[in-house]
């Protein structure tokens, strides 16, 4: 099985599911390493969540996925267990046929956003696989010039006229939109970029109005250019219910 349809298969089960004590131990190991801000470590960890996420009715809906070898990336949408339907980013780590390791970005869904989207639309279809490297080098340049060195000028080579499809609530499509979204987040470290084809994320952490912050960037690559974007921004609280940080 791949590494891939290893943790899709995994998380569905255990989300979806009826038997959650059988998915844990199928799928996730004994040792399993959590660093999302809603859950205690381990299996057991997973378990309490699951549990009260399934009395609620919550219903996990993957929208899009990417795998780089020992990593994947499952975009989804979570309803029933907050107020309003939440948006993640989860972020596994696979070894030995097992779910490894877990990172999360997550936040409200709010929308539509100022130019019609909402912020799990639009493609899902992982292609161009011929230019993974290609576009993962792209978009590791962005970051490092743009995100990190702070050059918000730059953001335009990296576009085709300006044009840029995105998801962030309150926000309009465009480059110059991106820019002033930038300009008030400051990322101080990239710890992980994976790709698979035409789809491309990083994980990051940094501050945004001063205030520490996981930030997830999602990106579309077409024909070596920039052309859609998905971002969640999660703020790091004071405590977390482990002791493995949130990177």
């Amino acid at each position: 099985m791949s590494t891939k349809n290893l943790i899709v298969e995994g998380v569905l089960e255990l989300t979806g599911g009826a038997d959650t004590d059988g998915a844990l131990e199928t799928y996730y190991a004994p040792d399993f390493i959590q660093h999302s801000p809603l859950c205690s470590d381990g299996p057991a960890g997973l378990r309490q969540l699951t549990e009260r996420a399934k009395s609620a009715g919550a219903q996990y809906e993957l929208l899009r996925s990417i795998a780089e070898d020992d990593l994947v990336l499952l975009h989804a949408r979570v309803t029933g267990l907050a107020e309003v339907p939440l948006i993640l980013f989860n972020l596994y780590r696979a070894g030995d046929n097992k779910i490894q390791e877990h990172w999360e970005a997550l936040g409200p869904e709010i929308g539509p956003t100022a130019s019609g989207h909402d912020m799990g639309d639009g493609p899902a279809e992982v292609t161009d696989r011929d230019r993974t490297a290609a576009n993962k080098e792209l978009v590791r340049r962005l970051i490092d010039e743009v995100y990190v060195g702070g050059d918000l000028a730059a953001l335009d080579g990296y576009v085709n006229d300006g044009e840029l499809i995105r998801h962030a609530p309150g926000v309009t499509d465009g480059v110059a939109g991106l820019r002033e979204t930038l300009a008030g987040a400051d990322y101080l470290k990239v710890h992980r970029v994976l790709a698979e084809g035409n789809f491309v994320f990083a994980h990051s952490e940094g501050t945004l109005n001063g205030t520490p912050h996981a930030f997830g960037d999602l990106f579309r690559v077409a024909d070596g250019k920039i052309v859609e974007y998905w971002d969640i921004r999660t703020e790091i609280p004071e405590q977390l219910p482990h002791s493995n940080g949130m990177f």
